[in-house]
């Protein structure tokens, strides 16, 4: 049994993470040697015990078992990854329980190490969502990564800006197998970010999306990224998991204030004050970063854009629109009333703009820039 097939093996009894392979590998000369060895001997080791020893040892027909993975693997062009493959990313190399297996569909590449996640709520306001986006595709427009967790709400609007740039890249880490992706319905995102970045899991291929695998997805979300920025997030949000991950791997928190009067806006507002970096635009970032390379690309490229008015070959009556309009709902009665147009025209114009992916309609009758 090889290496890459021992720590494959070991990882489908589904009973040995991190710490136990550590304590495993500091005791046998191979790790293979494991499935040889006895109870006595396995639960004496650090953090194994008489559960987890006979799970392994019970393990039937591992190198089959390991085939199989492979094989349903290749026939859907995934790629299994263990600790010691060229391939495997270092970023994980300095964490306190690094991956030891890795499943990936699409390319990680070597700038992607410099990289920013983006997190927050899964259902944010149509501030938050506006706030994701631009931030997300200004981070890849300055020549970052942007990482999520592929979750519904700020996670999938992250991966969305990313892509909006022609040639931003993006990478997600699921809560479970590659095959088995949740939530569903993200399954043609998925299948855009592999065209431009990669879909990680830590699980095998049809592992379910089990409570207890999200947490731990989260250090990999801020252990692959250089800095975590919070769009919106209520106090009791998971992504202050992946915020203390940060804090204890060292790296910086950045968070996007709110509205006072949104409960989404609770999170990022306490991390804020406990000494998160206040982020009104990507230039905050990079500027903590000490990254005067990145602000320098992301104001080139911004700069090089024609105006709106030259790309989408506005009216007149449509840049009026856009003038009334904010990052923020703007009730259609409001518009009504500054632009002095009947609702049928004023309808017709916001139309266009939707269609030219300039605004987007909220609920209650609002529109607002995106």
């Amino acid at each position: 049994m090889t290496n890459f097939e021992a720590l494959l093996a070991l990882h489908l009894t589904n009973v040995v993470g991190p710490r136990r392979l550590k304590s495993a590998r500091e005791y046998f000369p191979e790790i293979s040697d494991i499935f040889g060895s006895s109870e006595e001997v396995l639960s004496r080791l650090e953090d194994w015990n008489v559960s987890s020893t006979q799970k392994v040892l019970s393990f039937k027909d591992p190198l089959e078992r390991v085939a199989q993975e492979l094989e349903r693997a290749e026939t859907q062009g995934i790629t299994v990854l263990v600790d010691g493959n060229p391939d495997f990313p270092g970023v994980f190399a300095n964490l306190y329980d690094p991956p030891f297996v890795l499943w990936r569909k699409g390319s990680y590449l070597p700038e992607d190490e410099k990289s920013i996640a983006v997190i927050g709520c899964r259902r944010p306001s149509a501030y938050g969502k506006t706030a994701a986006l631009r931030l997300s595709e200004d981070v890849a427009r300055a020549g970052y990564t942007v990482i999520s967790g592929l979750a519904r709400g700020v996670d999938s609007l992250a991966h969305q800006g990313a892509l909006r740039y022609p040639r931003g890249r993006t990478i997600a880490f699921l809560g479970s197998g590659l095959l088995n992706l949740y939530p569903p319905e993200n399954n043609r995102l998925a299948r855009e970010i592999t065209e431009r970045g990669a879909v990680f899991s830590e699980y095998p291929l049809m592992a379910k999306p089990l409570a207890m695998h999200f947490p731990q997805r989260n250090r990999l979300i801020s252990g692959a990224s250089r800095g975590v920025l919070v769009v919106e997030a209520k106090k009791d949000s998971g992504s202050f998991i992946t915020v203390d991950h940060a804090n204890d791997q060292g790296k910086p928190v950045f968070a996007v204030p709110g509205p006072i009067t949104h409960a989404e806006s609770e999170g990022a507002h306490a991390l804020i004050q406990e000494g998160a970096k206040l982020v009104m635009g990507v230039e905050d970032i990079f500027h903590e970063l000490q990254d005067m390379s990145a602000e320098t690309v992301f104001r080139t490229r911004r700069t090089r854009q024609a105006t709106i008015s030259e790309i989408e070959n506005l009216t007149e009556e449509e840049k009026g629109i856009l003038e009334k309009l904010t990052y923020s709902p703007v009730h259609v009665d409001v518009l009504l009333r500054e632009t002095r147009m009947v609702l049928r025209r004023l309808n017709e114009l916001l139309l266009n703009l939707e269609m030219k992916g300039l605004v987007e309609q909220a609920p209650g009758h609002c529109y607002f820039k995106i």
